[in-house]
């Protein structure tokens, strides 16, 4: 099949005609640049859709395309298969109909389309996967629905509101089915590498109805605050730096089983037990600590090969606590010897310290030591140092400022709990710069 000579020779001529316009060189002359640029971007996306459309347009009205809907339909148990107009939107937003078979009779409980081009084409409400894409990630990367609008707007892109929020919600819970897949590499791995995992929690606002017959009616509902647990998966190098050559995996969850389960199943697509060693960073949160290792060492990781850290700005922050106790001629004189013992793991010496600057304390009952003793194997800041591990926690730390406070922490801002987590991804996704291969990877699941 070839695009028709009649149909090239339209297109040169309109383009030709466009070009050779007094209208362009008039703009320039007068020196508006600005307005010179932006018709011609209008222009070329007005061509883009005469192009796209005639593509379109002759390949649905070919005997080889019938041929592909019959197969789909066959395979998906689609019967009285008759001609109709389709819709499509296209990566501009323009709105194109052509000839597509449609399925008049499907089994029970099918939920996809009936039109069989759009099975074919991965077409989601009448949506191509780009134009999609676009709606998703100005969505996760502004503040706002209303503002990736009017920026898709301003781009000559045209959306509107519900349209948006629609498709946005659509695509993430299509990539949240595939979560542990979506947004890998084909053939990646972190066999050989160091690998360094991170762990910490956000908050976010919650738009809960006690009716949910009342939801979208009623302004009866309640605003708790939930915390969204955020972990990285990525890779340092020799010295301990974040490794600048492969690209950070966040994913997020509210449950803690879930969220475990989610990252196992992440590490185990990517050969974690392959690894050269592997560090698991996070606060003092016992509900981490008691799942890392098992989790770990139930992937084929050997136990010699992990290494756990409590993150140094969370001790020290449980550090500072003791210092409350201490009277202010003893805080200038022992909290920095307090610090040292700290960075060097010293349990003990932590203990002597605060025996000494709080006399008569039940040192089992202190919970600010307690918190050191429970932690006493993942302290020992001057090790990490020297085998060139991080001690802190700032690769998630940042990713919870970036991924889920600026977005979903604002103010007066209310999510319903089955959006919330599926945005958090994709917006993890976008940061990571891993939206690319999300896109690609998903056009190959299909509808």
């Amino acid at each position: 099949m070839k695009i028709s000579l009649s149909t090239i020779k339209i297109l040169q001529t309109g383009f030709e005609k466009e070009i050779k316009s007094n209208e362009w060189l008039e703009k320039l002359k007068s020196g508006d640049f600005y307005n010179f640029e932006l018709d011609l971007h209008k222009w070329i996306m007005k061509i883009y859709d005469k192009i796209c459309g005639a593509i379109v347009m002759l390949f649905s009205r070919s005997q080889e395309f019938e041929k592909i809907q019959r197969k789909i339909a066959k395979s998906q148990g689609l019967r009285k298969l008759e001609e109709r107009q389709a819709e499509l939107q296209l990566r501009t937003g323009t709105k194109i109909s052509y000839p597509s078979l449609y399925a008049k009779s499907v089994p029970k409980g099918y939920e996809g389309s009936r039109h069989l081009s759009h099975l074919h084409w991965n077409i989601i409400q009448k949506s191509g996967l780009m134009y999609q894409s676009l709606m998703c990630l100005f969505s996760v990367i502004c503040p706002s629905f209303m503002l990736s609008k009017r920026l898709l707007n301003y781009q000559g892109i045209h959306a509107n509101f519900d349209r948006i929020r629609n498709l946005s919600l659509s695509l993430a819970e299509r990539c949240k089915d595939h979560r542990t897949k979506i947004q890998l590499k084909d053939g990646e791995t972190l066999a050989g590498k160091r690998v360094l995992i991170a762990i910490d929690g956000g908050r976010t606002r919650m738009r809960l109805y006690k009716d949910e017959n009342s939801k979208g009616r009623s302004n009866k509902y309640e605003t708790p605050w939930q915390e969204p647990k955020l972990f990285v998966i990525t890779t340092i190098d020799e010295k301990g730096k974040a490794s600048k050559e492969e690209l950070p995996i966040y994913d997020c969850c509210f449950g803690d089983d879930e969220t475990f389960e989610i990252l196992e199943a992440y590490l185990k697509e990517l050969d974690i037990e392959k690894a050269k060693d592997v560090q698991f960073v996070a606060d003092g949160a016992l509900w981490i600590w008691a799942r890392v290792k098992p989790m770990l060492m139930g992937l084929g990781v050997k136990e010699e090969k992990i290494t756990e850290t409590l993150d140094y700005y969370h001790a020290v922050e449980h550090l500072h606590q003791v210092k409350e106790y201490l009277e202010k001629d003893q805080q200038e004189s022992l909290f920095p010897k307090l610090k040292q013992a700290l960075w060097q793991g010293d349990i003990k010496e932590l203990k002597h310290l605060i025996r000494k600057g709080i006399p008569g304390v039940d040192i089992k009952e202190f919970k600010p030591y307690n918190y050191f003793y429970k932690n006493c194997n993942r302290i020992d800041y001057q090790r990490f140092m020297n085998e060139k591990r991080p001690c802190g926690s700032g690769v998630i730390e940042s990713g919870i400022r970036r991924i889920i406070n600026l977005r979903f922490k604002c103010p007066s801002t209310f999510w319903y709990p089955e959006n919330v987590e599926k945005l958090i991804l994709m917006r993890s996704i976008a940061l990571s710069g891993r939206w690319e291969i999300m896109i690609k990877n998903i056009s190959k699941i299909g509808s």
